[in-house]
């Protein structure tokens, strides 16, 4: 099985011991941050596995279609950002290099720093995560209440609007956009439902709202 390290590094490196025994430079800096913040994930994967995973996939996800034109890149590029903005403080040393002492006055290393520096990040995100209330669905108290005789009212008739977007000649990936926010998504909801990036939703919003213009501009 290829190793990310390989992958990503064009075969460069075999592994990351070869990456991270060279002196930090602008040619390796991006890829030693980039696996610093993968490893930060795997770490807190152990016992965090709902925040640290989608971090993570997300991560993954950027490392294979970041180069693609429009991508746009998930939360967990944010935390190989922070990791690579770190080690670009110490061009032209190795991450073994001593950085300084812990609050123990134990020494060390600049990779060591750098994990810790998104390991403080990451755990900033975990406990605000934690703090976000959820809805309980299953206690009946906890859900707002029908409106009253809401299935006694007569259905409304969607034909004009079944007509409308029948003549703006949508392609199916437009169709379903359209769709998800007419269902009350929200951006990120519609990113997971149909597997597309945010760059791909905007395009697509853009196509849509200029085939409404024209469509009531010939009107």
């Amino acid at each position: 099985m290829e190793l990310l390290v390989t992958k990503f590094s064009d075969g460069r490196y075999k592994n990351e011991r070869e990456l991270f025994a060279e002196v930090i430079s602008s040619d390796n800096v991006k890829l030693m941050g980039e696996m610093i913040a993968l490893q930060a994930f795997r770490n807190v994967k152990k016992y965090d596995l709902e925040v640290a995973d989608k971090l993570y996939i997300g991560l993954i996800k950027d490392l294979h279609h970041m180069n693609e034109l429009r991508y746009t890149v998930s939360d967990g590029y944010d935390y190989a950002q922070t990791a690579i903005c770190f080690l670009c403080r110490f061009m032209g040393r190795t991450v073994d290099e001593i950085y300084g002492k812990d609050r123990k006055g134990k020494d060390i290393t600049i990779k060591t720093a750098c994990f810790r520096e998104v390991d403080l990040h990451l755990m900033r995100y975990r406990r605000k995560a934690q703090k976000t209330e959820h809805i309980d669905f299953e206690d009946y108290k906890a859900l707002p209440a029908d409106p009253a005789d809401c299935f006694e009212k007569e259905e409304e008739n969607h034909e004009k609007a079944d007509e409308l977007v029948k003549a703006l000649n949508l392609s199916e990936l437009e169709l379903a956009i359209l769709e998800c926010y007419v269902n009350g998504m929200v951006q990120s909801e519609v990113c997971a439902t149909l597997g597309i990036g945010r760059g791909c939703i905007h395009h697509r919003k853009a196509s849509i709202r200029k085939r409404y213009r024209n469509y009531f501009g010939e009107i």
